[in-house]
């Protein structure tokens, strides 16, 4: 799974980093975010899981641009082609949600001296984290991507769209 996933990564032309999470330990999560924000070339930068499988051509140029045209958001994701993992609809080109999952585009300068947290805090703490800098987190109508590890994942919430 991880190479399909890898190698539609690369149909982007993007510089794909792999980075190892311990899910079972609470400061490894937070450091592998922090890892992530210190290694990113880019502005903003995506943070994805392994088992995410993105969706439609240039995936990665339209996200961006949708980030870059809204700064009030700080972090935004791709709706899941999985029935259940968005409960939630909006309008816009992006729409304000309390979590959201992987595939994340992260504005550079959001993840550094994040709060602790483990598998299952992490979205509510990055949200909090955001909300704390004046931003919002949203997800992007119209991005979509196919969550290949659902009912599998590190998360057992699954908390992505409500």
């Amino acid at each position: 799974m991880q190479i399909a996933v890898s190698s539609r990564w690369k149909k982007e032309g993007i510089n794909l980093r792999h980075l190892v999470v311990d899910v079972g330990s609470v400061e490894n999560v937070r450091a592998v975010r922090m890892e992530a924000e210190q290694l990113a070339e880019s502005d903003p930068y995506i943070f994805t899981d392994d088992d995410v499988l993105i969706v439609g051509k240039d995936w990665v140029k339209r996200g961006v641009e949708a980030l870059l045209a809204n700064p009030e958001y700080a972090i935004v994701s791709s709706l899941s082609l999985v029935e259940g993992e968005n409960l939630a609809k909006g309008t816009g080109t992006i729409y304000e949600m309390h979590a959201v999952g992987a595939p994340s585009f992260i504005r550079k300068g959001f993840c550094t001296n994040l709060p602790d947290m483990d598998i299952n805090s992490e979205c509510g703490v990055l949200h909090k984290h955001v909300l704390d800098q004046g931003k919002k987190m949203g997800l992007v109508n119209g991005l979509r991507h196919n969550h290949l590890g659902h009912g599998f994942s590190g998360n057992p919430a699954l908390h992505w769209g409500f």
